[in-house]
């Protein structure tokens, strides 16, 4: 080997130490950009606080988050530009092929791209909802007797709607919003359902219980020309408001979407601790009841002040013992805090199992075949389960019938 010639390991091992500065300054790179989703994952699967929190609260290492964020936001204009474009050219295409009327025509008359169950599906599963009589009797008289202790009448079995609520508090004054428009509180049928209107607005609230349960009954209120808004979002709830602040993003849905009903169903992501300055409130615990349900309270106290009815979906029985047993506190919390006449929490228990305190993957329809309504985790629905907790929503309300088109 000739003097000044190095060999080919000594060339690598000199150039480890550089590689490995550059590698550590990528990885922290993207951990200063991506910090938040970390943090997000973080509460998701240890439903606990990752430390980061005084860290996000700095505007230094905020800036990360706002950059990732831009960036996505310039890479995600072209492609919707793209998408408008190609869809533009379809229609000049057809325009030129077919003539405009009947090119436009076509256009008007295709549905919406959404997997949706129809009113006459819904309507085909809808026995789903009540199971032989022999194994429902005992079960109803025992919702019964359960919901008379939570709260007012308005704790609502599978098995029926409301009947007509107590008086209405001063709450029942009409509204006036920014915009000078006078707001009034959806109006009750005889036998307490709500009557919509076409002009009436539905806001679909929750984690992914409600996520598989929101095209359906979207779909349904559509047919009957009832717009709804979609705002749910997995893993989310009332617990970890760090994370997601269901209270503050409805407070700012409602008057943004000029809101009548708010239909709310969580739960499964709240039977944890919450942290609390740092420390850990143990769930279930008086102090962990009184926060979680002023944080229920805030959510109601807003849709009432600005006259919005609420329709809170409890939660089911589930298949995981811990979350389970969690629920059921849940469940109390929910129905003690509607006992004013104008929001009436909905028992799912008895639509989802053929006895409302078991968890029961198959449930019994009236015909003596059984049916799927909860999938493998224990925790989330069927396209059955979907459709039966649709009819159990759609229970509640009066639907306007649309005009016929002249």
């Amino acid at each position: 080997m000739y003097l000044g010639e190095r060999s080919e390991e000594e060339t690598s091992y000199n150039g480890l130490p550089g590689t490995l500065a550059v590698l550590a300054a990528t990885v922290g790179l993207v951990f200063w950009c991506r910090a938040d989703a970390f943090h997000e994952y973080w509460q998701q699967t240890r439903h606990q606080d990752s430390g980061l929190g005084a860290l996000n609260a700095q505007s230094w290492w905020a800036s990360g988050a706002k950059l990732s964020h831009t960036l996505e936001g310039m890479l995600t204009v072209p492609a919707e530009w793209q998408s408008e474009t190609r869809d533009r050219m379809i229609t000049a295409v057809n325009v030129l092929m077919l003539g405009k009327d009947e090119a436009l025509a076509g256009e008007k008359s295709q549905p919406e791209p959404v997997a949706m169950a129809t009113a006459a599906q819904l309507k085909l599963h809808s026995d789903a909802i009540h199971a032989p009589k022999s194994a429902r009797s005992s079960k109803v008289a025992a919702s019964g007797e359960t919901a008379k202790k939570l709260s007012a009448p308005e704790v609502i079995a599978a098995s029926g709607v409301a009947s007509t609520p107590a008086t209405e508090t001063s709450a029942s004054q009409p509204a006036v919003t920014e915009s000078n428009e006078v707001r009034h509180f959806v109006k009750l049928g005889s036998d307490g359902r709500l009557v919509l209107n076409e002009n009436d607005r539905v806001l679909l609230v929750g984690d992914s219980m409600m996520q598989g349960v929101a095209p359906h009954l979207a779909k349904a209120l559509q047919k009957a020309h009832v717009k709804a808004i979609d705002a749910s979002k997995q893993s989310t709830g009332l617990t970890y408001p760090t994370y997601f602040d269901w209270p503050e993003k409805i407070r700012e849905l409602i008057p943004k979407e000029k809101i009548s009903v708010l239909v709310v169903m969580m739960g499964a992501n709240d039977t944890w601790d919450m942290v609390l300055a740092g420390k850990y409130e143990r769930f279930g615990s008086e102090r962990w009841r009184s926060i979680y349900a002023q944080r229920v309270a805030s959510i109601l106290q807003f849709a009432h002040s600005q006259h919005v009815r609420v329709i809170w979906l409890g939660a089911p029985n589930m298949g995981k013992e811990k979350v389970n047993n969690g629920v059921r506190l849940l469940n109390q919390l929910y129905a003690s805090a509607m006992t004013d006449g104008i929001s009436r929490f909905v028992s799912t228990r008895e639509a989802l199992s053929d006895n409302a305190d078991v968890y029961q993957r198959y449930i019994t329809k009236e015909d003596g075949t059984s049916v799927v309504v909860r999938s493998e985790d224990g925790i989330h629905f069927t396209r059955d389960g979907h459709k039966i907790l649709t009819q159990l929503v759609l229970k509640q309300l009066v639907l306007p019938t649309p005009q016929p088109q002249s």
